[in-house]
């Protein structure tokens, strides 16, 4: 159920906010398993993915294997020149590196292995021990994973009292501004001035309000939309009730509203009642009525004029207290400068109380 632009925009902000966090905290996640819990594992890796001091090692097992068993073809194989050639450069610093650690019957071992291949290194004539730093690896554990995966249910926790106390100060700050923006209920002894000196047929039963809420336009303010919740004295929701533009004439800034929706929401209701509050322009405009009919009835602007809105179990009046029009290029009277309203809600069922209305 629609309780005005301010609802559907509180809506929407709350839809975007949890998309935001909900694409961060899967990141995340996301990172955080891949990178710690089930990082990369190469496996089945040829023998030109080796590292330079492995392929040298590997290059004199197989020379010292090829020496003992005369095998060319599996010493091809076991070198992955089947599949491949080796690259030329990591094929030299290979070569260059055994040549250096081996011993002289090694030495002779690659030297024929290479002719049979048709691999020609020729072998340093300063023997020069190059070390190699290994790269730093994450340790893993007996299992084969890595102990910064037990870290993970702490960092789970953690993440998620992080979100369940972002959420609760976003609510307790929403609650606390929507609270300093709307007026308090007035007493019920004291009713407005203006509610007195209407007729009984136009105010119904004098039944105690449960809220008086003054709010205020003024050209510039753009973003003004205002919404007041109605409850009992004890705390309990009733529904809601609030003004809002509704439409707009003319262009560039600022927006100058040509007619406003003052609306009336009733949990007990399945619709929330408006009605169109007009411009003198607005109003006269046949086709700009006709295209606002669909979101309310059509009320003509002026003060001291009171309107009323009832739902099943609510009624609200309202007042326009003070009321000015914009001049400039655009028709006389088509768009407000100032405007003050003033909104009584009060339950409809004569002898109900604030604390009894449901």
């Amino acid at each position: 159920m629609i309780q005005g632009d301010s609802s559907t925009r509180r809506l929407l902000i709350g839809l975007a906010v949890g998309v935001v966090l909900g694409l961060g905290i899967g990141l995340m996640l996301g990172l955080f398993y891949a990178w710690q819990v089930r990082p990369v594992v190469w496996k089945d890796a040829g023998p030109h993915d080796l590292r330079v001091d492995f392929a040298a090692y590997y290059w004199e097992l197989v020379a010292e294997s090829y020496a003992k068993h005369g095998d060319l073809e599996l010493a091809q194989k076991q070198l992955g020149l089947d599949i491949a050639p080796w690259d030329e450069k990591k094929l030299e610093e290979a070569l260059e590196r055994a040549y250096i650690e081996s011993s002289p019957e090694v030495k002779m071992y690659l030297d024929s292995l290479q002719s049979k291949i048709g691999v020609t290194v020729t072998p340093p004539e300063t023997p020069v021990a190059q070390e190699t730093p290994a790269p730093q690896e994450t340790p893993v554990d007996e299992t084969g994973r890595s102990p910064l995966a037990g870290l993970l249910p702490g960092f789970l926790v953690l993440l998620l009292v992080a979100l369940v106390f972002g959420i609760g100060a976003m609510f307790v700050m929403r609650m606390r501004k929507r609270r300093q923006a709307a007026p308090a209920p007035m007493a019920e002894e004291e009713p407005p001035e203006w509610l007195s000196t209407l007729h009984p047929e136009e105010t119904g039963p004098a039944l105690p309000a449960l809220g008086h809420f003054v709010t205020s336009y003024a050209l510039g303010n753009d973003t003004y939309d205002e919404s007041f919740s109605i409850e009992t004295g004890a705390g309990e929701f009733l529904g809601e009730c609030g003004v809002g533009p509704t439409e707009t004439i003319g262009v560039g800034d600022p927006d100058k509203f040509t007619a406003f929706e003052v609306w009336l929401f009733d949990k007990n209701d399945i619709r929330t009642v408006t009605q169109v509050l007009m411009s003198e322009h607005a109003f006269n405009d046949a086709e700009l009525r006709a295209s606002l009919a669909p979101k309310g009835e059509a009320v003509l602007g002026e003060v001291n004029v009171p309107m009323v809105l009832e739902t099943a179990t609510l009624r609200l009046d309202v007042l326009i207290t003070e009321m000015t029009y914009g001049s400039g290029s655009l028709p006389p009277n088509s768009f407000f400068e100032r405007l003050t309203i003033e909104l009584v809600a009060r339950g409809k069922q004569a002898g109900l109380s604030e604390e009894t209305i449901i």
